[in-house]
């Protein structure tokens, strides 16, 4: 079965969208995936930076809930299964013009779906 690759950069984009905000919740003024910067360098290659922030998930839903956001947190964290890309790991390269913009519409999306989680809480 061949991977669509086109999703694929809309899911890592939905990815990262996700750890950003877990990341905000957890607290302090350091988040790195709010440098616009880093957003440029996970949307060309999302396995070398995003991976890290994957791994560093649970311990920002704990410092999230260790500072009364982990409702917040939790409904975030609990999205992240489904926000993996469907292959085996985390892409390594999105040069394709088509596909960073497919990343883009993925934060987009998943910005208004964190939004409307949390305002339901």
């Amino acid at each position: 079965m061949a991977i669509d690759r086109l999703t694929e950069a809309y899911r890592c984009g939905q990815l990262y969208a996700a750890l950003a905000a877990l990341e905000r919740l957890c607290g302090g003024t350091h988040h790195p995936l709010d440098d616009p910067a880093r957003r440029r360098q996970v949307s060309t290659e999302p396995r070398k930076h995003l991976a890290p922030h994957l791994w560093k998930a649970t311990r920002s839903l704990v410092d999230a809930a260790g500072q009364g956001r982990g409702k917040a947190a939790a409904e975030i964290f609990r999205q992240l299964p489904d926000l993996l890309p469907l292959r085996r790991e985390l892409p390594g390269e999105i040069r394709d013009a088509a596909e960073r913009a497919r990343f883009e519409e993925g934060v987009r999306a998943q910005e208004t779906a964190i939004g409307k989680a949390l305002a339901e809480l």
